[in-house]
């Protein structure tokens, strides 16, 4: 090619004629002449159009075959069509499931797995409220607990179950099993409750935590059945590990709670709070506002346990199936007393101490020796009782017991058989 073709003056470029140049003279008029600039102008525009053409073309040719060759290669990776429906494991050999991300990383997973079998629903009854339809005791109230042996003793909130005398509790069961509760103890101060479901079978059980061994930051779950949706866990963190009952505005100044931002509501009192390991760290108490929620620590539950009816009965070479007195009682606080003396103007002024019985178990010594719900007992033997384990405590040694009480305004003693 002619180095001088593809050179054009910018003076011609430049020119006042160069458009008229353009549309008067046509490209090839017969009379062509080989240094006319304007030819050379419409030789190099054709032969850059034919150029761009080309590359066109060949790019298109060669995209259309790359992806002919990546459907061929496709169409022999693909499996069989029941491969969605395969678990992971099934699709990579050698790489088993756990070593996917998901299995991995869901510790929450194995600690619901690990837990959730001994927490229960709590359903309370009233016996003297009928539903007209079905003619079953109407369900007042509800919360959460969790069993502490395989035979069948439990934990849940006081306030939970303490609500009235005489009501019906049953404990529903993950798996839908649904178990008879007997109140066996409580304390009001701490709000703790001991359980026991009537049951012959093994059931899962929890264990706890040591003490102190909570640290601020750790991850935390909380199992239970907030507003009647049994089965439900929520996850958090430990914001703090002793706030003050004080400043929650709570009036037993002793008492310290964990603090939490694990969602607790109403129906989750009771329910147990436990760390990664699985291994309760607390009791789902009360919840303050939305991220804010306390649980009553370990410690003080051990220390419930020491001074309950539970101590008793697990001790070595004593039965668990025969119950010491067949009675709940409460102890007798302040707070509680003020109660009293509003409900009933005889009480006596000068009592500061007793255990107020709560529920008596038909057929049992308790109900033969004609104490009644609402009695008052001072003493036991002579000596002052202030706490339910005091009363217990009796029963190891003597088959006969002189209980003093408050009935009705009125001290009287009742002797009960405990052989």
């Amino acid at each position: 090619m002619n180095p001088s073709l593809l050179r054009v003056s910018p003076k011609i470029l430049t020119s006042k004629n160069f458009l008229r140049l353009i549309s008067d003279r046509p490209y090839s008029d017969g009379n062509y002449k080989k240094n006319n600039p304007i030819n050379k102008i419409a030789f190099v525009g054709g032969l850059g159009m034919a150029t761009a053409l080309f590359a066109s073309y060949a790019f298109m040719k060669n995209k259309h075959k790359q992806e002919a060759t990546d459907m061929k290669i496709s169409k022999n990776i693909v499996p069989d069509p029941n491969t969605l429906f395969k678990n992971p494991v099934d699709l990579e050999e050698g790489n088993p499931k756990e070593d996917h991300l998901r299995e991995q990383y869901n510790f929450i997973k194995k600690v619901v797995n690990d837990c959730a079998g001994a927490v229960f629903y709590l359903e309370i009854r009233d016996p003297s409220l009928k539903d007209p339809e079905t003619g079953n005791s109407v369900v007042t109230s509800n919360g959460s607990g969790f069993i502490i042996s395989e035979d069948g003793w439990a934990l849940t909130n006081a306030h939970v179950v303490i609500n009235k005398p005489q009501t019906i509790v049953t404990a529903v069961m993950r798996d839908g099993r649904s178990f008879n509760v007997k109140v066996e103890d409580a304390d009001m101060n701490i709000d703790l409750a001991l359980l026991k479901l009537e049951t012959n079978e093994k059931l899962p059980s929890l264990q706890f935590g040591a003490v102190g061994d909570t640290a601020v930051g750790e991850w935390v779950v909380a199992l239970g059945s907030p507003l009647s949706l049994s089965n439900s866990v929520t996850v958090g963190i430990v914001s703090s590990i002793d706030r003050p009952a004080e400043e929650l505005g709570l009036k037993n100044y002793s008492m310290t709670y964990i603090q939490t931002d694990a969602s607790i509501t109403f129906g989750n009192s009771g329910g147990p709070l436990v760390n990664l390991d699985g291994d309760v760290i607390g009791i789902n108490n009360l919840r303050l506002t939305s991220g804010i929620s306390f649980a009553i620590p370990v410690e003080f539950v051990k220390k419930f346990l020491q001074n309950s009816k539970y101590r008793l009965v697990k001790s070595p070479g004593r039965k668990t199936s025969k119950p010491v007195f067949g009675l709940t009682t409460i102890t007798i606080t302040p707070d509680l007393l003020v109660e009293l003396h509003k409900e009933n103007e005889n009480i006596p002024k000068e009592l500061t101490h007793g255990l107020l019985v709560w529920k008596i178990i038909p057929g049992t010594p308790a109900q033969m020796s004609g104490l009644e719900v609402g009695d008052i007992i001072t003493h036991v033997n002579g000596i002052p009782v202030q706490k339910p384990v005091e009363l217990y405590n009796f029963t190891s040694s003597k088959n006969v017991v002189e209980i003093r009480i408050i009935n009705r305004g009125k001290k009287k003693n009742v002797f009960l058989n405990v052989e």
